[in-house]
């Protein structure tokens, strides 16, 4: 199981309620992953696409293989503005299995490296000055204001980097079974990170047997004065009882035999081709898209 670590404080229970946990322990292919409202942001996690399938048909490779999408967004409520965030991905093998495990591995991952800049200019302009007036002595007339003005520009953009990483399962297992990313803001602009993002996974396995996935947000901060205004909330809040059911996530259920999950906005997918969505530079962005960077 997995903890939400941004801090969930008393809000209403009807906002998000049952929507990380499965409607029954075996549930397959939960979609609402995550839903959280505290005082000062909103945070959804979806699963938009789950795709199982094959590596490469066209040339006899039938390893099986999937590919996962997570819709994510985090929304300021307030002024604050999200500076850095971590989420991660684990996948896991059914323990209590009788038959032999899945043993699934992460070949790709996207978005995988990102240091992009977009076309708008930010102007910064400092400016100091001296009031009042100038003695006879000085070479400038009397009551003149003198200041000295500097000015900066630069191309603003949503993420200073974005960047991801893969770890094994253990020190003799090196199959890749968990994945991160962490987003961080410009901060010359300081627009934050952006509020909606997609991050797509491409896993091969070694038969179609049952496995787990667990998704969380490890590292979230928005500033020092989003921290002091956490705790300042948290010290007068009234405490919700239920509010500790909301810090535990359940895991996702896969099973690769069931229904896959396949929007309308997929395009060029095919169940049979997966590898094709491995490149070099990671699963392309078109799956793996950062609003305000990619579109």
């Amino acid at each position: 199981m997995a903890t939400l670590r941004v801090p969930i404080l008393a809000t209403s229970r009807s906002d998000g309620e049952g929507k990380t946990q499965n409607k029954e322990p075996n549930q397959i292919h939960r979609r609402d992953i995550l839903n959280r409202e505290d005082a000062y942001f909103h945070t959804n996690i979806e699963m938009t696409v789950c795709i199982h399938g094959v590596w490469d048909e066209k040339n006899n490779d039938m390893t099986p293989a999937s590919f996962i999408v997570f819709t994510c967004e985090v929304t300021s409520l307030h002024e604050f503005k999200t500076r850095k965030l971590k989420l991660e991905v684990d996948f896991a093998n059914v323990a209590d299995s009788e038959e032999p495990p899945s043993n699934m591995s992460v070949v790709a991952r996207g978005p995988q490296v990102i240091s992009r800049y977009n076309k708008t200019r930010v102007s910064l302009r400092r400016e100091r000055g001296v009031e009042g007036e100038i003695g006879a002595d000085v070479a400038v007339k009397p009551g003149i204001k003198l200041h000295q003005l500097s000015s900066q520009e630069w191309e603003t953009q949503y993420f200073e980097e974005a960047k991801s990483g893969v770890l094994h399962a253990s020190s003799t297992d090196h199959r890749y079974t968990k994945v991160w990313w962490i987003f961080t803001e410009n901060r010359k602009s300081r627009a934050g990170v952006s509020p909606g993002f997609r991050i797509a996974i491409l896993l091969k396995r070694e038969n179609n047997e049952p496995f787990k996935g667990n998704v969380a947000i490890t590292e979230f901060d928005a500033g020092w004065r989003h921290k002091g205004a956490v705790a300042w909330h948290d010290f007068f809040s009234k405490k919700d009882p239920e509010v500790e059911k909301d810090n535990i996530i359940d895991v996702i259920n896969f099973d690769p035999t069931d229904s896959s999950i396949r929007p309308k906005w997929l395009q060029n997918v095919e169940a049979n081709q997966l590898g094709d969505l491995e490149t070099e530079a990671g699963i392309d962005k078109q799956y793996a898209r950062v609003w305000g960077v990619d579109l």
